[in-house]
């Protein structure tokens, strides 16, 4: 290790987890460096959807304005099958300064939160990290090119398949919550100009499979449809008949759906894991690197944004509590986000595969099923499912609320403009 740090901390990892946790750790008072490959993010950089509780986080950091003025703004989630909504997830019931969710490609959430990082003075690397060192004074990140970059704590935040976390000796356990059918997804984002439900994402789930229909900015929409692996990439043809099969627009209450063409598609299987811990001494973990799960609801980008935020608050307080001589409150805070975290990544992980289990019953169960969701409905389903999906109960460790005093004020919020 070198006697003087490159920085205080050193985050492997320009997606939205390592970006956010530069933002945060550079809008507390120190200095950031993100190392970052620059290369494709495969699956894992296909997310969309932002929810209530994200939002507030990315007002706090300076971002959510750009975000929510170029997203499309979404009202609710609703799921049904080819003849009944079983539940309704209104987001506009929320509350706070955001009461709905957005979508935007996570290429421009990166894009918004990478132009934050510079603005506030976070040093961008690109190179990539190949393993992992440290000491009782600091961590390291030793790059491809022979070099390294030492910070006073290293977060990784280099996905499932990242270098950080096995360098540092966490295990990364299969959950076990694989879902069959629904692991092997393709996604389609298309034109499609006369659809008109563009206030709302829909899950169709029933014996012909699962479309999920998302609407985009700049009037696109994002179709998702369970199909075998090794699926070749869709063309606007096989899209529409998929939706044709599935969506059943002869249906008196079901708008037709006419694709023009086909902008991008990908297809990808799901993975399920957990990291067991979420610290090793003075590297951290944040966003994929600790957690993995189901696409349904739309909670992995969320999920990773938070963890950045939350890190980068506990590592501030643990450089402040290292200064003034005290290591036991340093270790206590980063513990507490540790534990935090990987008990929300469960529960994340718990609340999704409740909804995978809705989109996939066992044909023998599924009109139980159905039949089961319409009856919770009327007694809040929708409710309770806005509500965990909003992200607005994950307030981060204990130990760190109320420690935002040299914080900006949240915006107020605003309706997205698509």
């Amino acid at each position: 290790m070198n006697a003087q740090p490159d920085a205080d901390v050193v985050v492997v990892g320009g997606g939205p987890a390592g970006l956010a946790a530069a933002v945060g750790v550079a809008l507390m008072g120190r200095t950031a460096i993100v190392v970052d490959s620059g290369g494709d993010r495969g699956p894992g950089g296909r997310a969309v959807m932002m929810h209530s509780g994200t939002l507030r986080v990315l007002s706090t950091m300076g971002c959510a304005d750009a975000i929510v003025a170029e997203a499309a703004t979404i009202d609710s989630m609703e799921t049904r099958t080819p003849r009944h909504v079983l539940t309704t997830a209104r987001f506009t019931a929320l509350p706070g300064p955001y009461p709905f969710a957005v979508t935007l490609l996570q290429a421009r959430t990166e894009a918004i939160l990478r132009a934050r990082a510079q603005e506030l003075g976070v040093r961008l690397v690109t190179d990539r990290a190949m393993g992992v060192v440290q000491d009782h004074r600091g961590s390291a990140a030793l790059l491809e090119g022979g070099a390294s970059l030492g910070g006073r704590y290293l977060v990784g935040a280099d996905g499932m398949h990242g270098t950080v976390r096995r360098a540092a000796g966490i295990s990364y356990p299969d959950t076990g919550a694989s879902s069959g059918d629904a692991e092997n997804l393709t996604l389609a984002d298309v034109v499609a100009p006369g659809y008109e439900l563009r206030d709302r994402a829909i899950i169709l789930t029933g014996p012909g499979g699962m479309l999920a229909l998302v609407p985009l900015p700049q009037g696109r929409l994002r179709v998702v449809a369970n199909l075998p692996e090794g699926h070749t990439a869709p063309t606007a043809d096989a899209i529409q008949s998929l939706i044709d099969t599935r969506w059943s627009p002869r249906r008196s209450d079901r708008p037709q759906i006419s694709v023009d063409e086909v902008v991008a598609s990908t297809h990808l299987r799901i993975r399920h894991h957990l990291a067991d811990r979420f610290r090793a001494d003075r590297v951290l973990l944040a966003g994929d690197a600790g957690h993995v799960h189901s696409t349904a609801g739309g909670q992995g980008m969320n999920l990773g944004i938070r963890d950045g935020w939350y890190l980068a608050r506990a590592i501030a307080g643990a450089l402040d509590a290292e200064e003034a001589a005290q290591p036991d409150k340093a270790d206590a805070l980063l513990d507490s986000y540790a534990s935090n975290r990987r008990a929300v990544a469960a529960r994340v992980i718990d609340v999704t595969n409740r909804i995978s289990r809705i989109m996939f019953p066992p044909a023998p169960f599924r009109p139980l099923v159905y039949l089961g969701v319409r009856l919770a409905e009327r007694f809040g389903a929708g409710e309770r499912q806005a509500l965990a999906l909003s992200g607005l109960l994950d307030t981060g460790p204990d130990m760190l609320r109320g420690s935002s005093q040299h914080l900006p004020a949240e915006p107020s919020g605003q309706r997205g403009l698509a």
